[in-house]
């Protein structure tokens, strides 16, 4: 059996280049100066909100995509989903860019049921693992003082 070696002069070029592959020179393109990439999400405001089923929440739901350094990230999707299928629910808009505080909104439509329903927000095609945040809202009974709002037993039925 026959073996072969490597010239010394091509072992060194061959080691050298390398070696410059793994000396840290290497830049991604999150690794950019001013392109800061997203590592945390925050709810701004919206949580905790209460409307009837199928309304629109009085206030939009904010979230604010923050780097590792707790600055904003600007331009960075985000989609809003609600946590399993409800019928009636929506978000508008489904997906948005952060703008330049790192803050994205959906206004929220209330599925049909009552009780909490989750609105999750997510950055899309994030590097890391479940980059999200979850707002719960809860669709309640409508009001019995509302004055001939749905189900309030004014108005509207057979009771003659």
């Amino acid at each position: 059996m026959r073996s072969h070696r490597i010239p010394s002069t091509r072992a060194a070029a061959m080691l050298f280049a390398l070696l410059g592959c793994a000396s840290g020179d290497l830049t991604l393109p999150a690794d950019e100066p001013g392109l800061p990439a997203p590592a945390s999400l925050e709810v701004v405001s919206g949580d905790g909100q209460q409307g009837e089923p199928g309304t629109v929440l009085q206030d939009p739901v904010v979230i604010r995509v923050l780097d590792d350094s707790s600055r904003p990230v600007r331009d960075t999707p985000v989609r809003f989903s609600f946590l399993g299928d409800l019928t009636g629910a929506a978000l508008d808009p489904p997906s948005i860019l952060t703008d330049e505080e790192g803050r994205a909104s959906a206004v929220v439509r209330l599925g049909e049921v009552l009780g909490e329903q989750v609105v999750v927000a997510e950055v899309v095609g994030a590097q890391v693992p479940d980059l999200r945040a979850q707002v719960t809202a809860v669709a309640v009974e409508p009001d019995d003082n509302g004055g001939g709002k749905k189900g309030d037993g004014h108005g509207g039925g057979d009771d003659d």
